[in-house]
């Protein structure tokens, strides 16, 4: 138990930055799945080139991942300045803005989410998996909301004014989280504050979190990000009511994610983390074979179920084997640069193959990889972390 030195009041008023934060963050994060349909037929990119957005933003996940590593909280305030000024410049509708505005975005996503993940995985290791399951949970809500805004965002005028809109929360939670964090160096025992220090990893267990987070993360965005884009074409459905698909896969996440903290109390957390690898395998499986928009309804449905409950737990038997380790910033960039690779790939294969259809198994692929890797987790040794205090 941390002592009230270095307890964080995650349920108090002071948290409510980071979780507006991660609204804003999920949002953000998922807009390209729901707009790659009217980019595309804006300025006529073919899939290969779609791809190279993902790719873009990812990088720059990639590289904001490993300044939070070592500039936390830095990284967590300024993660969410660079995601209103590359909202700001996507707003401006140039083409040859979008690589540059998505790598923005991309870095500071990288950067605020990994810094938000550490801190609330790190301050009650007795409680972190359903600390890390609540925080993305508000991930998952902006995720939910970011389609239906573009959905109505059919002239660009409109769409230009979303994209203004989210730059300017995005704005708001930079502000309110300099005012946060700025108060910790004179703050009272249990007010906010980001946990600094350093430990030790083994290569072992290095390796088998970053390979089994970077096929993970490249599974997860693969499908969000190419889902509209397959409900528009195997489904007939119109660019608009497309980007819904996206809505109804990230629902389904946020429904996951509120259920997962009470069915781990019936089974274990492994038990829960593996079952949803299970259920996100058979979800994307189906979409290989499916035709019709009912069967691909539910294939989405299955698929954002089970992928619920994969990150948290998965960054939670992280942070339990490595404690307050700077490394852990590493492990997120290599996750996140499987936000850059595996949708890129898809869309290589799709153009490849001529079938976006057929492309799903990349993701499928990622899902098979995760499940042997979180088996294999489960037979490495456990060291005890070594770690610092979160407050000094």
């Amino acid at each position: 138990m941390p002592s009230s030195r270095t307890t964080l009041r995650l349920d108090s008023l002071h948290a409510a930055p980071f979780y507006a934060g991660f609204v804003v963050a999920g949002m953000a994060t998922v807009l390209l799945g729901p707009i790659l349909p009217i980019l595309s037929a804006r300025w006529s990119l073919g899939d290969l080139q779609a791809g190279s957005l993902f790719a873009v933003q990812f990088a720059g996940s990639t590289l904001g991942a490993v300044l939070a590593s070592h500039f936390r909280r830095g990284c967590l305030i300024f993660g969410y300045a660079s995601v209103a000024a590359g909202l700001a410049a996507l707003a401006l509708d140039r083409q040859w803005l979008a690589l540059p505005a998505f790598a923005l975005v991309g870095v500071g996503l990288g950067s605020a989410t990994t810094a938000t993940n550490l801190l609330f995985g790190l301050e009650r290791p007795e409680d972190r998996g359903t600390l890390l399951t609540r925080v993305n949970l508000f991930w998952g809500v902006g995720a939910v909301s970011c389609p239906p805004f573009i959905a109505s965002a059919v002239g660009p005028g409109a769409y230009r004014i979303v994209l203004l809109g989210l730059s300017i929360c995005a704005a708001g939670v930079f502000v309110a989280l300099a005012s946060v964090v700025g108060k910790r160096k004179s703050a009272e025992p249990g007010e906010v504050g980001l946990p600094e220090g350093g430990g030790r990893m083994s290569v072992a267990v290095f390796l088998l979190f970053s390979l089994l987070l970077f096929l993970y993360v490249g599974g997860e965005t693969s499908i969000s990000g190419w889902i509209a884009s397959y409900a528009h074409r195997c489904a007939g459905l119109n660019p608009e009511k497309s980007s819904l698909f996206v809505s109804i896969f990230w629902l389904s996440i946020v429904i996951g994610r509120l259920i997962t903290p009470y069915v781990s109390r019936l089974a274990s957390e492994f038990t829960v983390l593996l079952s949803g690898v299970v259920a996100a395998s058979i979800g994307v499986a189906t979409l290989l074979v499916s035709q019709t928009m009912l069967i691909s309804l539910a294939s989405v449905v299955l698929a954002g179920l089970g992928c619920a409950p994969i990150f948290p737990l998965t960054v939670a038997r992280l942070l339990a084997r490595i404690g307050h380790s700077r490394h852990a910033g590493w492990i997120f960039a290599i996750c996140g640069s499987g936000g850059a690779v595996l949708p890129w790939l898809t869309g290589f294969y799709s153009a490849y193959e001529g079938s976006l259809q057929m492309a799903f198994i990349v993701p499928l692929i990622a899902m098979g990889g995760v499940f042997a890797l979180i088996l294999l987790e489960r037979s490495l040794p456990v060291s005890p972390p070594v770690s610092k205090a979160v407050l000094p």
